[in-house]
């Protein structure tokens, strides 16, 4: 068995996720950490869908440096 992330960085389904052997509350414990995001949770309107979710790893948020602007205005 390997890592939950190493395994979802392809979008998975809770189906694929349980054949490979983790459980429900490994999936759902990794997404309320932030390890995880279910791709399917929203439409395109920003509306919560209901049905199967599609589980990959979430993007780390981007680092702001703003050296290069504070050294610009100097």
């Amino acid at each position: 068995m390997s890592n939950l992330t190493e395994f979802c960085e392809v979008p998975r389904t809770m189906f694929e996720i349980e054949a490979e052997g983790f459980t429900r509350d490994m999936v759902y414990g990794a997404v309320k950490r932030g390890e995880l995001v279910n791709q399917n949770r929203k439409d395109a309107w920003g509306r919560t869908r209901r049905g199967a979710g599609l589980f990959t790893v979430a993007a780390p948020a981007p680092v702001y440096d703003a050296a290069a602007l504070v050294d610009a205005w100097r």
